[in-house]
Parts: C-alpha cells; structure tokens; sequence
C-alpha cells in the first residue's frame, strides 16, 4: 500500500514537472524573427502582368478619374433603376443611382453585373468590377 502511494505520488511530481516545464517555455521563449517576404524575380516579359489586372475592352476607355473604384453594382429590376457602389479617392464610398451624376461631368449611364458605363461629355467609358468581387 505504502508503494504504490509512493509511485502514484512519483507520477504526479513528473507530471507537474512537464506540466511546469510546458508553461514555461511558451511564456519565457523568445519569439520567432519576421520572415521577410519572398523577393519576386523581375519578369522580362510585361505582357503577361496586364492579366492581373484586366485589360480594357476595345471600344472602351477606362475611367478617366483615376481616384474612382467600382466596389459593387445592384442590378436594375422591373421599373426600378440599378445602382452602384463607387469609392471615391479611398476616403468615401456613395451609391449611386443610374442616371444621376456621380461628380460634375460624369454621370452613371449604364448598369451591368460585372461593370458600369459613365458618360463623360457625351462620352461612354466603361469600368469593371475587381476580379475577386465578381461571383
């Protein structure tokens, strides 16, 4: 009887030993280095980088305010018209309405699932959803 407490009281010091020794070297262990990013070899042919982000349409212009992002469209239904979900100089996002101005010249033409059409002075340009919002 007497040895078999001394053994279980032997595997309960042990435990506590890793136990202890476990907790301790999480707190007390320094911390891993950063990793830098892996360099990214220069590629000596461009053509193949403007698929990453999209080539304009023929017939198309991009928009010409640079500072403008398409995030999202709702699409027209019935008699209702579509929307779009533009951001503005990466400050300010608006929705706005088919047909109405998005700013002074350039009005919201056009509402499609993956693109809008503005109208710049009579002009149409059309400007596409990021690849990764479209479903």
């Amino acid at each position: 009887m007497k040895k078999t407490i001394s053994l279980a009281n032997g595997a309960a010091l042990a435990l506590l030993g890793v136990v202890a020794a476990y907790w301790s070297w999480g707190w007390l262990a320094p911390r891993p280095a950063p990793r830098a990013p892996a360099a990214v070899e220069a590629a000596g042919d461009l053509a193949s980088a403007g698929a990453l982000f999209g080539a304009a349409q023929e017939g198309t212009r991009a928009a010409a305010s640079g500072t403008l992002r398409l995030t999202g469209v709702v699409a027209a239904s019935g008699a209702r018209p579509g929307h779009a979900l533009l951001r503005l100089d990466a400050k300010q996002s608006i929705a706005v309405l088919q047909g109405e101005e998005v700013e002074p010249g350039l009005r919201l033409a056009e509402v499609h699932a993956d693109h809008i059409v503005l109208e710049r002075n009579g002009a149409r340009e059309t400007l596409s959803l990021p690849q990764s919002s479209r479903k």
